[in-house]
């Protein structure tokens, strides 16, 4: 059962883990650049113990992705590998101390939930270093546990007190919460002398002492010599701060409170980052259970195991409670693994439940625990990953664009503008050829400095005219539009970037000339599917128009008027990347519309007419024959 579990958990790790969640998150990118940097030597007298950036960040989930991005090159995987590796061993753990507290059934059940229950899957498939806490968390419980007993029966066990301190140390090196870890050991210690425990602590803690002294000595040096780099980061965010709790710091905290002791199974982080929005650590299912293991808990205080667990879920709750935000999913992370032994404990009296028979108790916690990974696959995978705000706070636009750079041909000059290396990390990041790119700013552009072939990504905001204007005739340009992105604090999402693609000029003859100024000289059509057509129309201005053009592509039933419509597309043209003001004698500009058809198409009873119209005014541009008279307002493509 157990194997099974940790089979579970891999698989719920490691499925399409560099596709789910979409995108590079930038505090996940920054940990890639960083190393980067201890790979190819750039922190040469930067301190070893504790990354600067990104307001300030332990060292040991950076020192994994350097290891795991040596291995598997400058990629989304190599982030988030790590995690996966991490979150799914945790399970191992999680079973080892669930089961020297409370024996192999309540072992295995909490491992389970731990393989299963969405907070532990989300965390273990991002590239943060927040899911190594739980990890070491559960390594310093158990091995003090076995230090203790080895004691207390009057074994040896300075080595394995030396490494319980050792691995709590070590804690301290993963993510900021593992500080408030102090206080639930010192709750501990005090609880087991005041309850007659006390002799078997000594000289065991003096061991575990010097071992987490000595594992900490780095970091405890970096704070004393520079007291704000490390606590910096616990400021900004504090309740404390009066910014944050508008003068009322008694009122914030109580609010504070109740939000984060309803994180259970009423309401979760609302930030899409970190979990989806709202949904608490536990389904409903698992509500009866959880609170059936506090109840226990309660009851048996006097069992250390059972006042552990209540100490550090009750202690840890601290970081989430005592910052903005609550409930916090990161910050709230030293609950774990602890609080899935709660639940496992209420399973375990539904499993041994004495007035129901042995079998149907069994059988109940087994439906429970089935319908529980069921619904986290489904609000996981099914829900969460696809919501389009999940892949715009993970920023999978700039990643379209790092991959898209990387797919270009090395025989096209590509050029980036300056401002996605600046403010996107998982652009530098993920560009594997960032040595061949021109990085520019709209206003070094001169004109026709750019030559075909070209590929230019540009901030679609900023200095477009002036961007286009530097693409040299005689070409094919095009235009596509990039992903779309949204911010934390912006209103609605946006396209991150345009794509120009510039070639070799299409020379084919004229097919027709509207007003004497837009010659059209190609309609390609391709089937997509029996109702949806693609079709490439290519313009070759003489020169450009100061009114906006739109052109439009109707598919119609032979014969008859705007009433046997079946398809439309009205668009400016190149998907509104590169309007008539900007065409000039020489560009041919590619313009793409896709058409969903009421109907499939029967080339004997319909029709493609193709044209222009003032964009203001709906007027359309005349046909022209040969001899420029007008003879509609429409080109009919042919068909078959």
């Amino acid at each position: 059962m157990l194997l099974l579990a940790i089979i579970v958990a891999g698989g719920l790790r490691f499925w399409q883990l560099d596709q789910l969640p979409p995108g590079l998150y930038r505090d996940e990118a920054v940990n890639g650049l960083d190393a980067l940097d201890v790979l190819t030597g750039q922190r040469a007298g930067k301190s070893l113990f504790y990354f600067e950036t990104n307001n300030g960040r332990e060292p040991a989930y950076i020192y994994l992705t350097a290891l795991s991005v040596f291995l598997f090159g400058r990629t989304t995987l190599a982030i988030r590998l790590a995690a996966a590796v991490i979150g799914t061993l945790t399970t191992w753990f999680t079973y080892k101390l669930a089961k020297t507290w409370f024996g192999k059934s309540i072992g295995l059940l909490s491992a389970w939930l731990w393989a299963i229950t969405i907070w532990p899957i989300h965390l273990s498939r991002i590239g943060l270093r927040p899911i190594l806490l739980p990890m070491l968390l559960a390594i310093a419980f158990w091995l003090g546990t076995l230090a203790y007993r080895r004691s207390r029966d009057g074994q040896p066990a300075s080595w394995m007190w030396l490494l319980a301190g050792v691995a709590f140390g070590t804690s301290f090196y993963t993510y900021l919460a593992a500080r408030f870890t102090v206080i639930v050991f010192v709750l501990l210690f005090m609880y087991l002398v005041l309850t007659g425990r006390g002799k078997s602590l000594w000289p065991g803690t003096g061991w575990a002492l010097v071992g987490m002294a000595v594992t900490l000595a780095p970091l405890t040096s970096l704070f004393l010599r520079e007291p704000d780099l490390i606590i910096g980061r616990a400021g900004q965010v504090s309740i404390l701060d009066p910014a944050i709790n508008r003068g009322d710091l008694i009122g914030t905290f109580w609010q504070q409170t109740w939000r984060a002791l309803g994180l259970f199974f009423v309401k979760g982080d609302t930030i899409i980052r970190h979990n989806p929005p709202g949904r608490p650590v536990f389904d409903l299912l698992m509500v009866v259970p959880f609170l059936l293991g506090v109840a226990w808990c309660f009851r048996n205080w006097r069992r250390p195991p059972a006042a552990t667990l209540l100490l550090w879920v009750g202690v840890m709750l601290g970081p989430t409670i005592l910052a903005e935000d609550s409930p916090h999913f990161l910050r709230a992370v030293g609950l774990l693994p602890g609080v899935m032994m709660l639940p496992a404990i209420g399973l375990q009296q539904i499993w041994n439940w004495s007035r129901l028979p042995s079998r149907l108790g069994q059988a109940l916690a087994i439906v429970l625990l089935t319908f529980s990974m069921l619904f986290s696959i489904k609000d996981y995978f099914l829900d969460y990953g696809r919501q389009p705000k999940t892949a715009y706070w993970f920023e999978s636009a700039a990643r379209e664009l790092a991959e898209s750079v990387n797919n270009e041909s090395n025989s096209s000059a590509i050029w980036v503008d300056r401002r996605f290396w600046d403010s996107w990390p998982s652009v530098r990041f993920l560009l594997q050829n960032d040595k061949l790119v021109s990085f520019y700013r709209p206003d070094e552009l001169g004109p026709d400095l750019i030559r075909q072939p070209a590929i230019l990504y540009a901030w679609p905001f900023e200095r477009l005219d002036q961007v286009v204007g530097a693409i040299a005739p005689p070409a094919l340009v095009s235009g596509e539009t990039g992903g779309l992105a949204q911010g934390d604090l912006e209103p609605a999402p946006y396209p991150l970037y345009v794509k120009y693609i510039v070639e070799g000029p299409n020379n084919a003859p004229i097919l027709a000339n509207f007003d004497n100024n837009i010659q059209l000289r190609g309609a390609e059509v391709t089937h997509l599917s029996p109702i949806k057509l693609q079709i490439d129309l290519y313009w070759s201005p003489d020169a450009g128009s100061k009114e906006p053009v739109v052109a439009f592509i109707h598919v119609v039933k032979s014969g008859e008027d705007d009433g046997g419509l079946i398809g439309q597309s009205d668009s400016i043209p190149s998907q509104g990347n590169w309007p008539s003001q900007w065409w000039r004698p020489g560009l041919i500009i590619r313009d793409r519309h896709i058409i969903e058809l009421e109907e499939e198409l029967d080339q004997s009873q319909q029709q493609i007419r193709i044209g222009l119209y003032q964009a203001d005014t709906l007027e359309p541009l005349p046909l022209l024959d040969g001899e420029g008279l007008p003879i509609g307002d429409s080109w009919l493509l042919p068909l078959g």
